[in-house]
């Protein structure tokens, strides 16, 4: 958990300033918070990182203009279906890593915008971009793919497997 305590923090703040000026002209958005929890998730799938879906999304709706909650919530939907799926023999497999990917911001998105529209805020369902969330999903899993070996890495080093009897 302390690892999730320095890294999230310095993502959302990353994903809420810098990002957004990174991306060519609202093309996509890539999410490294929803990223580096669905990684998590995989690469350790146990209470704790459901925990880091709690604490970047905290760290995301308390530098957004939002409502307060809508990214907790958001993101540990998300975390949850990453957390049943890697938490599954077959886990390693690449299949599983890109439909994670895909399912996780889509549950992610959908969440959010539901959300949103119950608080309030107009939501046009009829035009939102779905080519610019399909290159979102495409983003989002490629960078997932990415780093999920570097995350499985860390996952291995920082706890300790034990075999019960």
């Amino acid at each position: 958990m302390i690892l999730g305590l320095l890294v999230i923090p310095l993502l959302a703040i990353f994903q809420s300033t810098l990002l957004p000026y990174l991306n060519l002209h609202g093309e996509f958005n890539l999410d490294l918070v929803l990223v580096i929890v669905l990684s998590w998730n995989l690469a350790y799938p146990n209470s704790e990182s459901l925990l880091w879906a709690l604490l970047g999304g905290l760290m995301l709706d308390s530098l957004s203009g939002s409502h307060m909650g809508i990214n907790i919530i958001s993101l540990t939907m998300a975390s949850l279906v990453a957390n049943w799926a890697g938490s599954r023999i077959w886990s390693n497999h690449i299949i599983l890593r890109i439909s994670v990917g895909i399912t996780g911001t889509i549950i992610y998105y959908l969440v959010y915008f539901l959300l949103l529209t119950i608080t309030g805020w107009t939501t046009d369902w009829a035009n939102i971009p779905i080519v610019n969330f399909v290159r979102s999903i495409i983003i989002n899993v490629f960078v997932m793919i990415l780093i999920l070996p570097t995350t499985r890495w860390l996952a291995v080093k920082i706890t300790q497997r034990s075999i019960d009897i």
